[in-house]
């Protein structure tokens, strides 16, 4: 039986190694996908354009080549914050979290596929890892208006948040995956990979087939813009920001089975109306890069691809970045002398 001076040392030993452990965690972390977004958007303060958005922003807005192509020069040029595997709520977390470091952009770009725009951002805890892992640790109780988990994943949420060994274990299970997965592949031919994982597995997320995808749309027809993502068009276009919204490339495949349809361009239809109110503009940019060979999987621009999006958009947006860029020198004080 453990006395009582055991017993204090069994749970000394204990709290030292959750407190190591949290620590060590944390120190891994400390460069992850969301952590280094949140440093760009400090070291972006004065970017003029701000492009938001998942994977297919990320990979798919080249600033160097909009920048070029829209007249834009440093320190005033755009910047890129797209963040891969995540959704809506975290995009309004970021533009929030630049915004109070101090980047005040005259143009928002958000690039969207599918029904991304309209879909309600729901969670179970287990989904809480990866880049979603900023939920816990980015406006934890703002970002809850904004998404829903169960009543006992809310708890647990509530609970365990403000530890690093929980909230940010993803860092340690991605390098086991990768581990995991470079073992499996050994005597295997190589896969195709990219920043964002293996080629293939970016088709599971296209829909099951055409008839669904009908479906989807048909559904989707009386639905608002989700929560987050109206919240995110009112602080930009409160704060005197210019919206455009973006429906980005996608390959001849997608483009025939699913957006080549009179549902889609229905859907499309209502989401042109459901932005109206913020005053914003859409882009249709779903066609803009044909060739498939510009694709690096079956969701994701190219190097290349990427660079032919962003000049046309740049060829597109940059007089109204200028026109925005002149009046806002002609109306507004220096930054540092605002209030």
């Amino acid at each position: 039986m453990l006395t009582k001076r055991q017993l204090a040392l069994t749970a000394a030993i204990l709290l030292v190694g959750v407190l190591a452990l949290n620590l060590t965690v944390a120190f891994l972390a400390r460069n992850s996908l969301p952590r280094r977004t949140m440093r760009h958007a400090r070291e972006s303060q004065s970017a003029s354009v701000l492009a938001l958005g998942n994977s297919l922003m990320a990979a798919g807005f080249d600033s160097a080549a909009f920048d070029r192509s829209a007249g834009l020069s440093a320190p005033h040029n755009a910047v890129n914050l797209g963040l891969g595997s995540t959704f809506p709520v975290e995009h309004l977390l970021v533009f929030r979290y630049a915004f109070s470091h101090g980047m005040r952009p005259h143009l928002l770009i958000n690039g969207f596929y599918d029904f991304q725009l309209t879909a309600a951002d729901r969670f179970a805890i287990g989904d809480l890892i990866g880049n979603h892992s900023m939920l816990y640790y980015l406006e934890p109780s703002y970002a809850r208006h904004f998404y829903s988990l169960s009543s006992h994943d809310s708890l647990e949420f509530g609970t365990l948040h403000s530890f690093p060994m929980f909230a940010e274990r993803g860092t340690i299970w991605a390098k086991v995956e990768i581990l995991r997965r470079s073992i499996a592949e050994q005597g295997m031919p190589a896969q195709r990979s990219n920043r964002f994982g293996r080629a293939s597995d970016f088709s599971l997320l296209e829909s099951d087939n055409a008839d669904a995808f009908r479906r989807q749309c048909e559904a989707s027809l009386e639905l608002p813009l989700s929560p987050p993502v109206q919240e995110l068009f009112r602080q930009a276009r409160d704060a005197g920001i210019s919206i455009v919204v973006v429906e980005m490339p996608m390959r001849q495949a997608h483009r025939t089975l699913f957006y080549d349809t009179p549902s889609w361009n229905q859907y499309v239809a209502h989401i042109r109306n459901l932005l109206v109110s913020f005053g914003a503009t859409f882009v249709d940019a779903s066609r803009w890069v044909e060739n498939d060979s510009l694709f690096a999987d079956p969701l994701h621009l190219s190097d290349e691809g990427a660079a032919q999006f962003s000049h046309r958009l740049g060829n597109l947006l940059g007089p109204e970045v200028v026109r925005l860029s002149v009046n806002s020198a002609a109306s507004t004080p220096p930054r540092s002398a605002r209030p």
